[in-house]
This record gives C-alpha cells, sequence and structure tokens, in this order.
C-alpha cells in the first residue's frame, strides 16, 4: 500500500503498489489521479484492475440535510482563527506577516512549495485554493477541518449518492474514511452510511477470505 499523490509517487504506484491512499480533494484530481495510475500499470505490463485507488473522504452524516449542515457548523465554529492560522503557518513555514487572514491563499502556497514534504498534498491544496478563490483564512480552517479530503455532507442516502457517483465514473475504487470527529464520525458510518451501502449492494455484509487482499480484490 502507498500513500502519496506527486508525479514521482504516482509513477512509484503504478510499478509496485496494490493498494494506493490519496488526498484528491475533488472528483476531478481523483479521477485524474486514478486514470494516471491505470496508464502507468499498463505502462509496467501490469493489470490496471490490480491495483487500487482509495482516496480519503471526510462524510459529515445527519438525519437531515439541515442536521449534517448543524453538525459542520458546529464543527468549523469549534475552530479558533488564531489558533489555526498558527497552525498553516507551520505547516507552511510561513512567517506570521505572511499568514494576512483576508488574502488570496494561492500565492502563499506557492510561496512556500515543498514546505510540507509531500507533493501531491501540496498539488492538491493549491488546486482547491485556486479553484474555490480561498483566502488564507479559509485555507487555514479548510485544513484544520478536512486536510482537504473529500468532505461529503448530509444524510447516509445522500452521502452514498455522491460515493456512488465516484465510483461509476471512474474516481475511485473504494475510500479511505478519515473522521471529522474521533470517535462519533466513525460510529455515524458504521450505523448509518455502512447500512445504506449494503442496502445498494455496494459494500459487502461478510468477509469471504482470510487475508486482507483477498477481501480487497
Amino acid at each position: 500500500m502507498q500513500a502519496g499523490a506527486s508525479p514521482r509517487g504516482l509513477e512509484f504506484a503504478a510499478r509496485w503498489a496494490e493498494v494506493v491512499f490519496a488526498t484528491g480533494g475533488s472528483a476531478e484530481v481523483m479521477r485524474r489521479q486514478r486514470t494516471a495510475l491505470r496508464e502507468g500499470a499498463r505502462r509496467w505490463g501490469r493489470d490496471p484492475d490490480s491495483l487500487l485507488y482509495l482516496p480519503a473522504i471526510q462524510p459529515v452524516l445527519g438525519a437531515s440535510e439541515a442536521d449534517a449542515r448543524r453538525r459542520l457548523r458546529s464543527l468549523e465554529e469549534a475552530l479558533d482563527t488564531d489558533e489555526v492560522l498558527v497552525a498553516l503557518g507551520r505547516l507552511l513555514h510561513a512567517r506570521e506577516h505572511e499568514l494576512v487572514p483576508d488574502a488570496p491563499a494561492a500565492p502563499l502556497i506557492r510561496a512556500h512549495r515543498g514546505a510540507t514534504g509531500s507533493d501531491g498534498f501540496e498539488r492538491s491544496m493549491l488546486h482547491t485554493a485556486e479553484a474555490e478563490g480561498l483566502t488564507v483564512r479559509e485555507l487555514a480552517f479548510r485544513q484544520a477541518l478536512s486536510q482537504f479530503n473529500l468532505q461529503p455532507v448530509g444524510t447516509a442516502a445522500h452521502v452514498a449518492d455522491q460515493l456512488e457517483e465516484l465510483l461509476d465514473t471512474g474516481a475511485a475504487d473504494g475510500f479511505v474514511v478519515m473522521p471529522a470527529l474521533y470517535l462519533s464520525s466513525f460510529d455515524d458510518v458504521v450505523n448509518a452510511l455502512v447500512p445504506e451501502l449494503q442496502c445498494r449492494g455496494r459494500l459487502r455484509d461478510r468477509y469471504e477470505h482470510p487475508t486482507l487482499r483477498g477481501n480487497l480484490f
């Protein structure tokens, strides 16, 4: 299992990995990364179906759409502006005078490329900042809350719809669930999202093989 989405990381994964974990950030980026992996696998003489691409997701689930949005707002309101800006500065190795809250975020990211040690993560962060026109403040909050993982919000049925679309349009082979809040986020996934996916035939209800590899493929 390989983690990373830089061009070098994707090429390494295409040659050697069986499972790839990556921060996609958007369906477009996820689809592009998965396509690059499958094309790379073919170049190395591998069956593309022997390589699974599992992007991170951070679902925020609720009993209704309004409840899910309320939960997301409560998570955002629990964050302190000064603290998230300090954390962003540490992540990017940026000085305090560079962290102008209302300034555009993209130039700050470009000025500190390489600071995190993860080219794929920085590409995802820059893509999101440019696509959504994020300010430095918004970038700091997004990093603190979701680390730029895809964040589907809604009822179990609505989130399942979004995951099915990603699977059916070639954006993923499966997902790695990242919690918005320990441990309740995992409880929500197990008690609400998993049964919904099982009812749709998208998720197994039993394990048939004694090994992790056997159950992955």
